[in-house]
């Protein structure tokens, strides 16, 4: 039988921060339903704080050799969330779905007493070849981990920023803050028509991820999603690969 519904803990809309990145991102965040709960929650509450208290870091271990910065893929958050939860008894089930328009992954947490907890989140792949799908179920998967766990990536330079802050810089040129920034890096690899563009876009725009992977780690993820995505669709298209 099944519980009253939580409220809604967010609609996954962090997950991208450009005003157009609908239009730009791989994946565009829609609208998800609350979490439903199912059974007596008392014993599941008591196991999921537990699991919490004994979750690890997130690694960031991943590497993006242009950027050279790292980020956490889905085997680490796995890794660092998963565990915890099997050692106080509750189980994950991650569910993808696509309906020829949306991709969903369906993220069940079920605790050996019967109780359970699902949330689903649905994106929009930027393309709906097997490629692009597979693209945003693993970034769906990810992030439905994270969230329903409550975990995070660890923040590498935290210590330093904490301990050596300098002074405030004096406001930005509208013309070239960080989401302008940003905005014209995804403009330029939506632009590239062959391999070799791409990767010298991706190159030319170190810089400016190594400033989002300290002030926008999320739009980070949206751009490094969108790299991937279409190195992976001009590096198999004979015309287009690099020479």
């Amino acid at each position: 039988m099944s519980a009253n519904q939580s409220p809604t803990a967010g609609t996954g809309a962090s997950l991208t921060s450009a005003p157009d990145a609908a239009h730009h991102s791989e994946i565009t965040p829609m609208n998800n339903t609350p979490l439903t709960w199912e059974g007596d929650r008392a014993p599941f509450a008591k196991a999921f704080i537990a699991a919490q208290k004994a979750t690890e870091a997130v690694k960031k271990a991943a590497t993006n050799p242009a950027f050279k910065t790292k980020y956490a893929d889905l085997s680490e958050v796995v890794e660092a969330t998963v565990p915890a939860l099997n050692a106080n008894g509750i189980g994950v089930i991650q569910v993808p779905g696509y309906d020829g328009e949306l991709v969903s992954v369906t993220t069940v947490f079920v605790h050996e007493s019967g109780a359970s907890v699902t949330g689903v989140l649905r994106m929009r792949p930027r393309k709906t070849d097997p490629q692009g799908v597979g693209t945003a179920i693993t970034y769906a998967r990810r992030y439905a981990l994270l969230a329903m766990t409550g975990a995070a990536p660890e923040d590498d330079d935290g210590n330093a920023a904490s301990q050596h802050r300098a002074p405030p810089p004096p406001p930005a040129d509208p013309v070239t803050t960080l989401a302008n920034r940003a905005d014209g890096l995804v403009g330029a690899l939506n632009a590239a028509a062959t391999a070799d563009d791409l990767e010298k876009v991706w190159g030319k725009g170190a810089k400016l991820c190594a400033d989002l992977d300290l002030k926008d780690p999320d739009k980070l993820a949206v751009i490094t999603a969108l790299y991937e995505a279409r190195r992976d669709e001009l590096t198999t298209n004979p015309f287009t690969k690099a020479a």
